[in-house]
């Protein structure tokens, strides 16, 4: 049965990413695509891009706001706030010491070319057609309302999204690697045609934004996963899988399984921690139309 992998934010938890493939891995996916955040906060961060890089299976791989700010640092891109600074004050300095460096001046001047050429390639977003009517579109943090889906989809790299912001004068809040409430808030005509796939927010942190909300169209698999359905006719517009793994211990992945007939789509997740496994049915899924 074809299936197809997303994976959430990882932050340096090589251990969780350890466990987490190597049941997906066991499926025989047609792909994995990871949703960004490979690096801050945890210890490891060196060990899942190298976990990463060294994948035999295809692989496509998303930047997340953690890289974005890493880059900004490393190449001095001024993007709202003093880059070295935002960089530290969200985990940076994890990242550093588990690639071997003591200062931010040695990192920034001795980093060594295959990491940055990773970090540098790291793509804006991916779509999988999962079906003929069914196309999957992986953002890091949903789309974000100030940004056209057009130009979204135009976007190749981190450099396309920095001119994007600096030209339209767009705080980083309101990026697509950024963006949170306005997601939320905003309606699923903004992504019309897609199913989207993100991390970036903890699940248990929407959850406490849905609840003082009041907004019923949010179904939440415990703290792993979000499940968003259209509020008119209860199709599935999109799914948050960050389940916070450098503060929750937790790593989530959501499959997309492929039937004989074609039309047959249902979605599995696997949550996993260091101890456990959670594997997941969540049942039938529609197509975007």
């Amino acid at each position: 049965m074809r299936n197809y992998w997303f994976i959430g934010d990882i932050h340096g938890e090589a251990g969780l990413l350890d466990r987490l493939l190597e049941h997906i891995l066991k499926l025989g996916p047609e792909q994995i695509v990871f949703l960004g955040d490979y690096v801050d906060r945890g210890p490891h961060s060196r060990e899942v891009v190298d976990r990463i890089m060294q994948m035999e299976v295809p692989v496509n791989c998303l930047m997340g706001n953690h890289e974005m700010m890493m880059l900004n640092a490393i190449e001095d891109a001024v993007y709202g706030y003093s880059p070295i600074e935002l960089w530290y004050y969200n985990g940076g300095e994890a990242t550093l010491q588990s690639f071997g460096f003591t200062s931010f001046f040695s990192f920034q001047s001795e980093m060594e070319n295959g990491y940055l050429d990773f970090f540098r390639s790291l793509k804006i977003s991916h779509v999988v057609a999962v079906k003929r009517d069914l196309k999957v579109l992986a953002t890091h943090a949903g789309v974000s309302p100030s940004i056209s889906l057009e130009d979204h989809l135009e976007m190749k790299d981190y450099r396309d999204l920095n001119r994007y912001m600096l030209k339209r004068h767009l705080d980083p809040e309101r990026s697509i690697l950024w963006v949170r409430k306005a997601f939320f808030e905003s309606g699923p005509e903004n992504w019309d045609g897609f199913l989207i796939i993100h991390g970036h927010t903890p699940v248990l942190k929407l959850k406490r934004y849905v609840t003082s909300s009041g907004n019923r169209n949010f179904l939440f698999v415990e703290n792993d996963l979000c499940i968003r359905l259209h509020p008119e006719n209860g199709r599935v517009v999109s799914v948050d899988i960050d389940s916070g793994s450098s503060v929750s211990g937790r790593l989530s992945g959501l499959g997309f399984f492929v039937g004989e007939d074609k039309d047959d789509v249902r979605m599995r997740s696997i949550t996993v921690t260091r101890e456990d496994i959670f594997p997941r049915d969540l049942g039938p899924v529609s197509g975007n139309r």
